[in-house]
């Protein structure tokens, strides 16, 4: 499924770790067991989860510039990046900045 994700977005390699978690992360929220008609999330949460900030693996994302940088008046406000997932830690996407070279 890795290299299946990263192909058809014409990916580099080294995002094979984001790949991964992603197709966790969505999987879990999405496939449903045929027993008990679940997700595995449903199962462990007991809710149904949340899916509609599901984005797409690989799209063109902006990333706002909120005062890490000190940016001229004509300057443009948000750096262009790649959605790669979701973060583990809070309610965010996690996005390359092609700019910095950074996962922010």
């Amino acid at each position: 499924m890795c290299r299946t994700i990263l192909n058809e977005n014409q990916l580099p390699k080294y995002f094979w770790a984001e790949a991964i978690n992603t197709s966790a992360y969505v999987l879990n929220r999405s496939s449903i067991r045929l027993i008990l008609k679940k997700t595995p999330y449903e199962l462990w949460r007991g809710r149904k989860p949340n899916i509609g900030y599901f984005r797409t693996f690989g799209c063109k994302c902006f990333i706002h510039n909120n005062g890490k940088e000190h940016l001229g008046k004509f300057d443009s406000k948000v750096d262009e990046g790649i959605f790669l997932g979701y973060s583990n830690t809070s309610r965010a996407y996690r996005c390359f900045n092609k700019r910095t070279l950074l996962v922010e």
